[in-house]
């Protein structure tokens, strides 16, 4: 009996690797992403707020460990988070969920804009598992949206359950691994996967991780920090793209590629009336950018052709000459370390390219599910070798 309490003590001091702060170091080579949601800020208007009570999200892994660590972030902008209690369990075992503590303690109050890690809990989880996560809370809290919709559920104090589509609080899930692969997903709306049918998977990330998951010699995971409405350059909805590496790439555990696909929301967004035009040397910068920091990170970066958008409401010929010189750049240039060709996937093939009527989800800008599933198929998993 006391050489297994040993055993146990010596197990919890490694997994737990704690700062003075409590907060666990994730950043050597035996953790990795495993599933993530970028943070949203609460928009400038009133938002709404949900009461105290208890959130439950389920998340679908994409790759395996030995141990879990979720990360917990409350939006900018927003109430503080006042949490009481938060666990989480793996779907279809018979075993209690497991409590997560946050430096030792089950309680945990975040600012606005801030997040913080959970201490690592000895978890065994394999790619394509869904673990259950819920937080209760004993204050109200900022409800975030976006059109992407993340399905989840909310119990009032009453116990009155009602399901949500808010941004979950949940920003990432990282795992104890043996091999260092972690990808990570930078985008807007059609990386998130808005306007996606398939509740069980979500934009072309999720396939991609299921395509990872079915060939061997690939335990990579995959991190979707895709934002609805995100632009490369400037605010939109979120920070710019360009502005928030160090927060959705470089602070996700393991990360060794960064797949980049943004650009579409600053094209178009910049044809309105109140924005100043983007050209395709602007967004080339941007992307400049994002290379740089990657590679002062050993990070390597895969380029994503912009997809067609001809046929959107707010799309002109200007815009889409925009588009085109952006794309033959991303293609020819060789500033990234790989290119996906993410337009050839979906497109007609055109003079002026649209989507393909099966790859469309209707609005002529995103994809639909078969359109997502041919964006993962584009992706050679021999650049993750």
């Amino acid at each position: 009996m006391i050489h297994r309490r040993h055993v146990a003590l010596a197990m919890a001091l490694v997994l737990l690797c704690a700062d003075a702060g409590g907060t666990p170091s994730l950043s050597n080579a035996r953790w990795a992403g495993a599933w993530g949601y970028a943070p949203s800020p609460a928009t400038a208007a009133t938002p709404p707020t949900r009461p105290a009570g208890r959130f439950l999200y389920r998340l679908r892994l994409t790759r395996g460990g030995s141990a879990l660590s979720l990360r917990l972030g409350n939006p900018e902008r927003s109430l503080p988070m006042s949490v009481t209690a938060m666990t989480v369990v793996v779907e279809g075992r018979a075993a209690a969920p497991t409590r997560l503590r946050f430096g030792g303690s089950p309680a945990l109050r975040l600012g606005a804009g801030s997040a913080r890690d959970s201490d690592p809990v000895p978890l065994a989880v394999r790619a394509g598992d869904t673990v259950a996560v819920t937080i209760s809370t004993d204050a109200p809290s900022t409800q975030v949206t976006g059109n992407a919709g993340f399905v989840g559920s909310f119990a009032d104090a009453d116990g009155v359950e009602s399901e949500s589509r808010d941004r979950p609080f949940v920003t990432l899930a990282s795992v104890r691994a043996t091999a260092r692969c972690t990808i990570v997903a930078l985008g807007d709306s059609i990386t998130e996967g808005a306007r996606n049918q398939d509740p069980a998977r979500r934009g072309w990330p999720d396939r991609l991780a299921e395509r990872l998951a079915k060939s061997p010699g690939h335990a990579c995971g995959v991190v979707n920090a895709g934002i609805s409405g995100n632009r490369l350059l400037r605010e939109g909805r979120g920070v710019a793209a360009v502005d928030r590496f160090e927060r959705d790439v470089a602070a996700v555990p393991g990360t060794t590629h960064l797949i980049v696909l943004e650009g579409i929301n600053d094209i178009v967004r910049g044809g309105q009336p109140d924005e100043t035009p983007v050209t395709s040397a602007d967004l080339i910068g941007g992307y400049r950018r994002v290379i740089a920091a990657a590679h002062a990170r050993g990070i390597k970066v895969i380029g994503g052709t912009l997809t067609p958008a001809w046929g959107y409401r707010l799309m002109t010929p200007a815009l889409e000459g925009v588009r085109v010189d952006t794309n033959h750049w991303i293609r020819t240039s060789g500033a990234f370390d790989a290119v996906v060709d993410f337009e050839a996937a979906v497109s007609t093939g055109e003079d002026i390219p649209m989507l393909r009527s099966d790859a469309d989800s209707g609005d002529k800008l995103h994809p639909g599910d078969e359109g997502y599933a041919a964006m993962a198929a584009a992706i050679p998993l021999g650049l993750f070798d």
